[in-house]
């Protein structure tokens, strides 16, 4: 038997059926890894920052401040030492975020007390929990492809019970959180920016 004679082009045909196919796998199997990273640093940030929380609670009352308009003079979200504990061993951690700024992560973490402010004693236990939303942008076209040209939002949250309410033996008070601008100022005799 004599074989068929290739028929030109029949390569480029059979390549130009099979590629969009293996390029979406391809790019799904990244997709799907990226995910699985992003999930997993976000998962351990918000794990390391509900462990911190858990030994230096912030005030309910410090962080509605936040909330406040006008905004107290002389107030900002991360004075609190509690607070700003919380959200440093966030950051350690939030390897993906985007430009690193400090600024950044205010927008994509919350803390609160899901049982209300009252729980913020050592009989109650909390619990507090800390919360990031964050926008997982994908890396191949695949995205686009999906519609999901903004990526996803993942969301993390991690609850734990209090441990400590913030007491800090090196301060002259031995109180590391405050309640009000006041009590900061009292706390931080001499503050940083």
């Amino acid at each position: 038997m004599s074989r068929p004679t290739p028929i030109k082009g029949q390569s480029i045909v059979e390549m130009a059926f099979v590629l969009p196919i293996l390029l979406v796998v391809i790019f799904g199997i990244i997709e799907f890894g990226w995910l699985i990273f992003a999930y997993s640093t976000i998962s351990q940030a918000a794990r390391n920052g509900a462990e911190t929380a858990a030994q230096l609670p912030p005030y309910q009352s410090w962080m509605d401040l936040d909330q406040t308009s006008p905004r107290p003079q002389d107030y900002a979200y991360r004075n609190d030492s509690c607070v700003n504990a919380v959200l440093t061993s966030i950051e350690r951690d939030l390897t993906i975020l985007g430009s690193g700024g400090r600024e950044d992560i205010l927008k994509y973490v919350t803390i609160r007390y899901p049982l209300g402010a009252t729980t913020r004693n050592l009989d109650d236990r909390g619990p507090i929990e800390v919360s990031i939303n964050y926008p997982v942008v994908g890396l191949t076209p695949l995205w686009s492809l999906l519609g999901f040209d903004t990526g996803i939002m993942l969301r993390v949250t991690q609850r734990r019970s209090l441990e400590n309410l913030g007491r800090d033996p090196t301060r002259i008070q031995g109180i590391a959180c405050a309640r009000t601008v006041a009590e900061w100022k009292l706390l931080n005799p001499t503050p940083t920016p």
